[in-house]
């Protein structure tokens, strides 16, 4: 049992209803911007290579101009508080926070969750998916080239909901 378990069980005796993550949570996947396009400043760009140690690191970003595309991309801005997932390659399933106030881009093989708020704390819904990680790598194939699918993210991991103030309150408890 990990520790989002143990505490749902103290905190909620009477149990808690369990969903699909995809009924209480969107997706984004990322966008494939041109290497080629690449620039040495602009608009910073989140590569499966930003995800590390349960973060996001923002200091080795490549960078884009909007002029350079047709396509609206303000789906794929990334913002503090959001949850990234490295969706294939040798990171896949590997998750990060976005502790930065500066906007960030989402590169294509990288996905974005979208919790529903009236149901689902952001940061719960970290510390449950960073109890996911085998699931994911299970989910990806786990081949040499493994890839995960967000359908498959979104129907097969299955998630606790708490109420909002447990989950808060477990959020609290995982934090310190």
């Amino acid at each position: 049992m990990n520790k989002i378990e143990e505490l749902i069980e103290k905190l909620c005796p009477e149990g808690v209803e369990y969903k699909e993550l995809g009924e209480v949570c969107d997706f984004q996947n990322g966008f494939a911007f041109k290497s080629s396009l690449f620039k040495e400043n602009g608009y910073p760009i989140i590569r499966i290579t930003n995800i590390q140690n349960k973060n996001v690191d923002e200091l080795n970003v490549v960078y884009f101009n909007k002029s350079d595309y047709k396509e609206s991309l303000s789906q794929y801005e990334i913002v503090a508080g959001d949850i990234l997932i490295a969706m294939s390659g040798a990171t896949t399933g590997k998750i990060g926070f976005v502790s930065s106030n500066e906007i960030f881009y989402l590169n294509q093989r990288v996905g974005k969750f979208k919790p529903y708020n009236n149901i689902l704390k952001n940061r719960f819904l970290f510390h449950f998916i960073l109890t996911k990680t085998v699931d994911l790598y299970s989910l990806a194939g786990g081949g040499a080239q493994p890839n995960l699918s967000s359908v498959r993210l979104m129907k097969n991991i299955i998630i606790p909901i708490p109420s909002l103030e447990i989950q808060q309150e477990i959020v609290n408890i995982l934090d310190k």
